[in-house]
């Protein structure tokens, strides 16, 4: 008692001399003590665990979760299994075509993308209370594809050049990322695909080419792969494969990106209407994997899968007459001024991107 007394009476010689605490610095909380409960914040997880969750949700796999944040699998495993003990909930389903979020993961994850918004801002507010240098930031969103595929060669690159400019990136997909430029949540997006809302300025960054692949096992891969009868036959592989036709596509399962996708909008746009789905994938990494592990035909970007038809693990299917072929489009407000480090990003794209089309023809 006497050591509280003591205390109290040190705190109110501080107010009154200038020193140490400050009402005004830390208000004291409406209602007593009980209100406040601190032990609510037990289910909070720490800013690792916050990163594995929603890059496993953004990547669609433990294993690409770990390559984006440049550390083990068994890390982020470990940090997801840990918090769902915790939480006495699963966040997600696993299996072979990767991790995909359970209903209570959905809400998990939109609470935790809230929760990194806070923390970026807390250390930003910290590096400035501390007197670090503050470099200029721009509020990027990024389409689901080209964040996997461009994006981090164009960071790269645009960091070397402009080593005090932050790139603030978060990932989306088409639709939602221009929602957000809309809304005033972000400077730019890069986007694919052919829609644009009418709010926004555009530009095209490059084009990139969706191709139709099946697992080297699939029938379409195959020398009597299309008889009569449309049945799988058993015969060699095919040095040449085969076309197959625009209508064969429309009434065969495909694995799919998710609606919204630029990568869904393209097959839409050319095909028309679609058999029902083998799978929708909500991220490049999930439906790369799913095309495997479904044994189903998917169209998916060139880029995204030269590794397993270069080993042979996937086989690139010609179509018949079609070509999917899709720009790459940054996009901007057009009721908002662009701030001037957002515009520096903007010309450092247009160059790059014909120094890119400069080096494909050089060839």
């Amino acid at each position: 008692m006497r050591l509280r007394l003591c205390f109290t009476a040190k705190l109110r010689e501080g107010v009154h001399s200038g020193r140490g605490y400050n009402e005004n610095m830390y208000p004291s909380r409406i209602g007593s003590s009980d209100d406040f409960l601190p032990v609510r914040r037990g289910f909070v997880p720490d800013a690792q665990t916050v990163d594995a969750v929603l890059a496993v949700a953004r990547y669609g796999g433990m294993n690409q979760a770990a390559i984006h944040l440049n550390v083990s699998q068994q890390s982020v495993s470990n940090r997801i299994a840990n918090f769902e003990r915790h939480l006495n909930q699963r966040i997600f389903w696993r299996g072979a075509a990767g991790s995909f979020t359970t209903e209570v993961g959905s809400q998990v994850v939109r609470v935790l993308e809230v929760l990194e918004e806070a923390l970026n801002d807390c250390a930003r507010g910290l590096e400035r209370a501390i007197g670090e240098d503050v470099t200029e930031e721009i509020k990027l969103v990024v389409s689901h594809t080209v964040a996997e595929v461009d994006y981090p060669r164009w960071a790269a690159a645009f960091q070397r050049a402009h080593p005090k400019t932050f790139l603030r990136m978060r990932q989306l997909n088409s639709r939602e990322a221009q929602r957000h430029v809309v809304q005033g949540l972000a400077d730019l997006a890069i986007v694919e695909g052919n829609w644009v809302s009418h709010e926004l300025h555009q530009r095209v960054a490059g084009h990139d080419e969706l191709v139709v692949v099946v697992p080297a096992g699939h029938y379409w891969a195959r020398a009597d792969s299309r008889s009569g009868s449309g049945a799988p036959t058993v015969s060699e592989p095919l040095k040449g494969v085969a076309a197959v036709s625009k209508e064969e596509l429309q009434t065969t399962p495909l694995v799919l990106r998710e609606q919204g996708s630029g990568t869904r909008e393209v097959v839409e746009d050319i095909l028309g209407s679609l058999a029902p789905p083998a799978g929708e994938f909500g991220s490049l990494g999930a439906q790369r994997a799913a095309i495997g592990a479904l044994g189903a035909p998917g169209v998916i970007a060139r880029r995204a899968v030269e590794s397993q038809l270069s080993t042979g693990e996937y086989v690139e299917v010609p179509v018949a007459g079609i070509k999917f072929d899709r720009p790459l489009r940054v996009v901007w407000s057009s009721q908002n001024r662009l701030p001037e480090p957002a515009h520096r990003f903007l010309r450092f794209l247009a160059d790059y991107a014909h120094g890119d089309e400069v080096e494909t023809k050089r060839g």
